[in-house]
């Protein structure tokens, strides 16, 4: 027997923002470029046959919620930012599941890479 779930996805990428994250005093101090990509997975809430935008899930609702996480403090860890704002969103908007991913793009290495990126999955008990 099979079982077809119908899954609804709203993919948000590449969000750049600046966060005083880091290890070191001058990333807290000046402040490292960070890009952000939400993943939010859903089902039966944002097919909408109203096209209201009350009746779905905002995508801009979700970019000040990562913007207001980004700013509400200093983490030592990218991975310890990428937490908070996954169980914030996962708290908020109710998916099944999210992915948060954060791309970090200078760090105080002297090897050439265009990023370090941490993601994070995970389900609601709703």
């Amino acid at each position: 027997m099979f079982v077809i779930l119908s899954m609804e996805k709203i993919i948000i990428k590449d969000i750049r923002l600046v966060g005083f994250h880091g290890l070191y005093d001058y990333e807290k101090k000046d402040g490292v470029n960070l890009g952000f990509d939400i993943e939010l997975f859903f089902h039966n809430q944002i097919n909408n046959n109203s096209d209201d935008i009350n009746k779905t899930i905002n995508y801009v609702d979700v970019i000040d919620t990562v913007k207001r996480i980004n700013s509400s403090g200093s983490f030592n860890l990218i991975e310890t930012l990428c937490h908070n704002l996954l169980n914030e969103i996962l708290e908020l908007y109710k998916p099944l599941k999210a992915i948060v991913r954060i791309r970090k793009f200078k760090l105080p290495i002297d090897t050439p890479l265009s990023f370090i990126e941490v993601e994070m999955t995970k389900e609601n008990n709703v």
